[in-house]
């Protein structure tokens, strides 16, 4: 895997969090009955949030609008067979969501619309190296 962490750091413009706790990457995980990616439960733990060139993606805060469990949850009742997937980023421009599977892949949705996978991991998804 990738170092996430650098990659998010080196990225234009980023701005990110102080990093979670293990409990509460697993109270996230537990509510959204998933186990997030090892490279997204990375970032959880040594960013927590963060923001990059236009980008916000997801990560355990009071904002829903931000938070992976609220957004993931929300988004889930538009697409149904995402229940196994949680929302990395909601970028706000034709409804397009980007998911994430347990297994590290990457999948866009737009107005709840069928998937199509788009990267194998969140740092490709970051670089935009796919």
């Amino acid at each position: 895997m990738s170092n996430i962490i650098e990659i998010l750091k080196n990225a234009p413009d980023y701005i990110g969090g102080t990093g979670r706790t293990e409990d509460e990457i697993q109270d996230a995980e537990e509510h959204l009955g998933v186990k997030f990616a090892s490279d997204y439960r990375l970032y959880l733990k040594e960013i927590g949030l963060a923001c990059f060139d236009g980008h916000e993606l997801t990560g355990i805060c009071k904002s829903s609008r931000l938070n992976v469990v609220d957004v993931s949850l929300s988004q889930r009742e538009l697409l149904p067979n995402a229940c196994s997937w949680y929302v990395v980023e909601e970028t706000n421009i034709d409804e397009i969501v980007i998911w994430q599977s347990p297994s590290g892949e990457l999948y866009q949705t737009a107005s709840g619309s069928m998937c199509r996978r788009i990267c194998s991991s969140l740092a490709e998804y970051i670089t935009g190296e796919y």
